[in-house]
């Protein structure tokens, strides 16, 4: 006899066991997919210590006190780039530099300076200053460690608020991965006649409004992200936005024919 209750019974286990099975099947796919996708994604980039070394010229015209003379700003950056493995790019010294060196008048504090700058807010890329020399290597190198066992300094001078009013301001972006970050610095300047303030400031704007709109000027105030009226000064700013860098003001004021402000970032 025909026992059709049997065979529902039956039937109820057979798809039970389908969807069980794919059930399990997805899951596993799910999973695997899940874990292949992380592995993948870890593997898109990887990060690695990157050295940007320029050096931006200055001529100053007839407009400042200090024309004819020259400043030299002088910058190395080393940062955490965030590459994909296999496309790291060789630094080249004839490649770069020389292919992004711009020359320009421009104005500061409302007053003309002619600037040799070079396309150093492209962080994309490893370059070093394709003028600089071996034996300017090795004498950047025994300052480095030479400034580095001296303490910051600051020179006396009440009136370095007033002068700075008709000086001069360099923006120095920074290189990051990150959104925000920290920098340990150096700043110094080889002319003991004048000092510089130095303030970590959220973007290039901030060079304008400094001269131009002095109360919408912004910059970080946390302890070691700004100095005022030093010659030599380190310090470590955290908070830093990807856009931020340093701004650099100094007196109209320069006493050689050749003032050579330099600067140390290391993105920690």
């Amino acid at each position: 006899m025909y026992d059709a209750s049997g065979e529902r019974k039956k039937m109820k286990i057979v798809i039970i066991s389908m969807m069980l099975g794919l059930t399990i099947l997805l899951s596993v796919n799910v999973a695997f997919d899940d874990a292949f996708g992380t592995f993948r994604e870890s593997r898109d980039t990887v990060k690695i210590s990157q050295t940007n070394e320029y050096a931006n010229y200055v001529h100053f015209q007839p407009e400042w006190k200090s024309y004819p003379r020259n400043l030299i700003v002088d910058v190395t950056t080393t940062w955490e780039r965030e590459v994909i493995p296999g496309e790291e790019e060789q630094s080249d010294i004839t490649k770069h530099g020389a292919k992004q060196r711009q020359n320009g008048l421009q104005y500061v504090n409302s007053k003309p300076v002619v600037a040799v700058q070079y396309d150093y807010r492209d962080c994309e890329s490893q370059w070093f200053h394709y003028a600089k020399t071996g034996l300017d290597f090795i004498g950047y190198n025994l300052n480095f460690f030479e400034e580095n066992t001296i303490p910051n300094s600051a020179y006396s001078d009440d009136s370095q608020k007033q002068k700075l009013q008709n000086g001069f301001a360099q923006f120095v972006p920074i290189c990051t991965s990150k959104e925000s970050t920290t920098y340990e610095y150096t700043v110094s300047v080889n002319d003991n006649t004048i000092g510089f303030d130095v303030y970590f400031v959220p973007s290039y704007v901030q060079q304008w409004y400094y001269f131009l709109y002095p109360k919408n000027f912004e910059h970080y105030s946390n302890e070691g992200c700004f100095a005022n009226n030093f010659q030599k000064f380190s310090g470590i700013c955290s908070g830093v936005d990807k856009n931020g860098g340093l701004l650099i003001v100094i007196p109209d004021e320069l006493s050689r024919p050749m003032t050579k402000i330099s600067v140390n970032l290391v993105e920690t």
